[in-house]
Formats: structure tokens, C-alpha cells, sequence
């Protein structure tokens, strides 16, 4: 169940999903259906404000296109089963080495009582021949000690070459699955993960939290004009931009798409104005040209949308401030900052109405 959602609130969601469909002529998938739900829910800003988007420039909705955000929104990799899969080979490996070492420790005991009993025997008896018995016994013993510490250190060193690789496979794993594969910059997941993080931290410190989204200007016409791999350096040129801008504290993430953010604790919201208005006015100072041809490519904008965060309040709530203020910056035509105290007084503390889902609070 969609979590502040009534029955009646969900049933309502329902039907607009299959007239948003209908409307659309869009096939009634569990995909699509999906995308359209969580749209009227509220529950992924992004999503939303990317519909309202493609709506404002009449673009054709078909089953492509909801395939497309379907695959950006809702397909996650299985990077994480990969870190479990991993860690669990990791563990087994480590209790075999702790098992090896007892058992060896065991049987060093063992042959040491032994060592010690012949050592007594031989300690009472003078004769020559049941001396030399005993030292056979001695050298056997300790030969068998020998064979078995050879045998062990085998074990042991290839177990511990295997941990080593299997922990540094395990730690890129866990690179990438926090990681941007385009940009190298931190991913959604990361993202929401500092977000909690760093809320929590706000509220027991009193300490502001800003939180930038970024937002590349008409991207998709960029992209058809100059093709996806232009495009893709586009990406790659902002995401740089954005990680010579940040702290050490910082988070600076792909959020999906073109879409980027900026999270930065102590910054109130007068300085992260600034610090995304420094960023917007040097990316479009800019004019891009083609590598090779020389082709003059013209100049990519960004659109801002800036918030703080308010102690207590659903991280939910905080992202669609900037979310909002996104938008705005798209309709007061683009190449912009906007910060929360442009939007009108009933949208800086939105309460949710008929068909829509009250955040629940993020969890300290």
C-alpha cells in the first residue's frame, strides 16, 4: 500500500492512472501502469515533473515513451545482490580460515602431549634401544608436526589470497553500485541515503541543509540535434563542473536523465543561491564546440531549483520545495536559479489534497 494512502485515496489513484491511459491510448501494462500511478501519488517528484514537462510540449505519449520512464524511473541493477553474494563468499571464507586454524591449534596440542609423554618416557629409561625408540618416535612426531604446519600454510595462503580478491571485488562493487556509471558522480540511491543521513545530522546539530536541483535546458532537443553521444559528453562536462564546486561534505549526484543535485550541509539558503548561481553562470559562459569538426554546438543552460530544509519535516516534502522551484525556473523561461521563497505562499508548505499521498516522515 502507498504509505499515507487510505483504501478510497488508492482507489482514486487507480482510475486516473487508467483515464491518464486510456486518454493516452496507452496500453494497460503493469509497467505503464506503474509509471502513471506513482505519477498522481506524488511519490517521485521527478517522474512527476517530467510528465508535466513532456505534457506542456505536447509531446506524444505512446508505450515507447512510458517504456523510456519506466526503464529511467523504476529499473534498479542488481548490484546490490551482487555486494550480498559477495560478502556471504567472503564470510564463508574467513570461518574456513578460523576453522583451519583451530584444527591445526588442536592438533599442535595434541602432538605437544605427545612430545612431552615421550619426552617423560625417555627422561626414566637409560637403555640405548629404548632410547633410540624413543627418539624415532620424537623424530616422527615431529616430522608429522612439519608436514601437517606445510600443509595448513598451502591451505592458508590460498584462502587468503582469495579473500583478498574476493574483498577487492567486493569494494568495486560497492563503488559502482554508489556510483553514476556515466558521470562517476554519486547516484540516486547514494543520494537519498545522505540525504536521511544528513537531515538527521541537522536536526541534532541545528545546522542548515540545502538542497540544489539541477536541471539541463531543452537536453532532449540537444540530444536530437547532435545525437546521444554529444549529449552524453554534455552530462560529463556538467558533471565535472559540479564536482569542482563542491566541499568535502558535499554530495553531488546524478539524480537521473540530466537531472543532478547538490546537497550541501552548513550552507543556508542564501549561500547555496550563490554557490548554484556561480555554477549556472560558468556552464553558460560557455560555447561547446564539436571535437574534430570544430562545429559550434551553442551553449548549454542550466535551470536551478534551491531549498533548506526544515528540522522535523518529510525528506519527501524538502526535495519537492526544490523540485517545484525547478519548475518554476523552467516556466519563467529556463537559464535560472529559483530559490523556495519564489514559490507562492500555499506551495512553500503544500498540504496534500484530494488523490494525493501525505509523506510519511523519513525515519531519523
Amino acid at each position: 500500500m502507498v504509505q499515507g494512502c487510505e483504501t478510497s485515496d488508492i482507489l482514486s489513484l487507480g482510475e486516473r492512472a487508467m483515464a491518464a491511459m486510456r486518454k493516452h491510448r496507452i496500453g494497460p501494462t503493469p509497467e505503464n501502469y506503474l509509471v502513471w500511478f506513482t505519477h498522481f501519488s506524488g511519490e517521485n517528484p521527478a517522474l512527476s515533473r517530467m510528465i508535466r514537462l513532456l505534457e506542456d510540449n505536447n509531446d506524444n505519449f505512446d508505450c515507447e515513451r512510458c517504456h523510456e520512464l519506466y526503464q529511467r524511473f523504476f529499473v534498479r541493477d542488481d548490484a546490490a545482490r551482487v555486494v550480498h553474494e559477495a560478502s556471504a563468499r567472503v564470510e564463508e571464507l574467513l570461518s574456513t580460515l578460523l576453522e583451519q586454524l583451530s584444527t591445526q591449534g588442536a592438533e599442535s596440542e595434541a602432538a605437544s602431549k605427545r612430545i612431552d609423554a615421550l619426552g617423560d618416557l625417555l627422561g626414566k629409561n637409560s637403555r640405548s634401544e629404548v632410547v633410540a625408540k624413543i627418539a624415532d618416535a620424537l623424530l616422527n612426531e615431529t616430522r608429522r608436526m612439519a608436514d601437517n604446519a606445510r600443509e595448513l600454510g598451502k591451505e592458508l595462503r590460498a584462502n587468503s589470497q582469495q579473500v583478498a580478491i574476493l574483498r577487492a571485488s567486493l569494494e568495486r562493487v560497492r563503488r559502482e553500485a554508489e556510483t553514476d556509471p556515466l558521470t562517476g558522480l554519486a547516484n540516486r540511491k547514494t543520494f537519498e541515503s545522505a540525504m536521511r543521513r544528513l537531515a538527521a545530522e541537522a536536526v541534532e546539530t541545528g545546522k542548515p541543509l540545502s538542497l540544489t536541483v539541477v536541471d539541463i535546458d531543452h537536453f532532449k532537443r540537444f540530444n536530437d540535434t547532435f545525437g546521444h553521444r554529444t549529449g552524453d559528453v554534455v552530462l560529463k562536462l556538467l558533471a565535472t563542473k559540479l564536482r569542482n564546486s563542491v566541499r568535502e561534505r558535499d554530495i553531488a549526484a546524478r539524480y537521473g536523465g540530466e537531472e543532478f543535485v547538490l546537497l550541501m550541509p552548513a550552507t543556508d539558503l542564501d549561500t547555496a543561491v550563490s554557490r548554484a548561481e556561480s555554477v549556472r553562470a560558468d556552464v553558460a559562459s560557455h560555447r561547446l564546440r564539436a571535437r574534430g569538426s570544430g562545429k559550434d554546438l551553442g551553449v548549454v543552460t542550466l535551470s536551478m531549483g534551491v531549498a533548506q530544509y526544515r528540522p522535523g519535516e518529510p525528506l519527501s516534502e524538502f526535495f519537492e520545495r526544490a523540485d517545484r522551484a525547478l519548475y518554476l525556473a523552467k516556466q519563467q523561461g529556463r537559464n535560472r536559479v529559483v530559490d523556495e521563497r519564489a514559490l507562492p505562499p500555499e506551495e512553500q508548505a503544500e498540504e496534500a489534497g484530494p488523490g494525493h499521498c501525505s509523506p510519511q516522515p523519513a525515519p531519523a
